[in-house]
């Protein structure tokens, strides 16, 4: 499992070549982002119609709760 961070998926909705490419040979069921990642994308959508291509794209991609647990097995690793 891949956790992507916020600015990877950004620049993925940018349609930046190299980004696309890497995560589509991850593909989608080997991603995952944590709940930050989801609001900062919701909140920076420009519109609805922006807000709800996010969440259908995002629908497909596993969400982890952040929590103390968490960031302890991060650290382990």
């Amino acid at each position: 499992m891949i956790l992507c961070d916020t600015d990877i998926l950004i620049e993925f909705y940018k349609n930046n070549p190299h980004i696309f490419e890497e995560l589509r040979y991850i593909q989608p069921h080997n991603l995952a982002i944590s709940v930050v990642t989801q609001a900062e994308l919701y909140f920076g959508a420009l519109n609805k119609i922006e807000l709800e291509k996010i969440k259908r794209h995002l629908s497909g991609i596993s969400c982890i709760p952040v929590d103390r647990a968490t960031s302890q097995q991060w650290l382990l690793n």
